[in-house]
């Protein structure tokens, strides 16, 4: 059998955008989960999660975030506000997070806190006015460095430089390593799913 026949091909010259986030938020998987705070105008705290996420960079530490304009071009709440005043909280999550993780995704009127809805708490940062989600596994203070326009636009990288990390000091040992058996990170699968590490394979 020819490899052509062995596979089904998909060629990205007019699909459909709705098309190409199925593939690749069902195949690049699993993606580590952003849950980031941020500052609305009224005061109020916006938490929201993003997969499509990763660091870039350690020298300084950084982080990207890709957010997505909403259907009618506006930038979601998120983006707004990183925008607006440059600085955020992003956690980290574990298993125990996974129903609030899921269900701050939902969409809230302005001015309506996940934070508060979720009956969450914050605790103060120490370099940025953005408060930290209180018993996130990880939480990084940031401040924006750039924001990229990708594609046609509906896409926008948002780079952020770490300024501090604050983590929970059950995941590390004394020489700052953390110990994945104890994290348990959630990632995002597609659709409504998650998961978390099953076995650690070494090479």
């Amino acid at each position: 059998m020819s490899a052509s026949l062995r596979y089904r091909s998909l060629s990205c010259e007019g699909m459909d955008d709705s098309m190409a986030y199925r593939l690749l938020t069902s195949l690049i998987v699993p993606r580590p989960i952003a849950w980031v705070c941020t500052l609305e105008e009224s005061g109020s705290v916006n938490l929201a999660p993003f997969s499509s996420f990763n660091y870039v960079a350690h020298s300084p530490p950084m982080l990207a975030i890709n957010i997505n304009r909403n259907e009618d071009g506006s930038l979601k709440d998120t983006a707004r506000n990183l925008q607006a005043n440059g600085e955020c909280v992003v956690q980290l999550c574990r298993q125990s997070d996974l129903a609030a993780v899921h269900a701050s995704a939902a969409a809230l009127p302005p001015g309506h806190s996940e934070v508060r809805e979720l009956g969450k708490s914050l605790v103060p940062s120490q370099y940025v006015r953005v408060p930290r989600l209180e018993g996130a596994a990880v939480q990084m203070e940031c401040k924006l460095d750039q924001v990229v326009d990708l594609g046609r636009g509906v896409n926008q990288l948002h780079i952020l430089e770490v300024l501090a990390f604050h983590v929970d000091p059950a995941l590390m040992d004394e020489q700052g390593k953390v110990d994945m058996e104890v994290y348990q990170p959630l990632a995002r699968l597609a659709g409504p799913y998650y998961a978390v590490p099953g076995e650690i394979l070494q090479p």
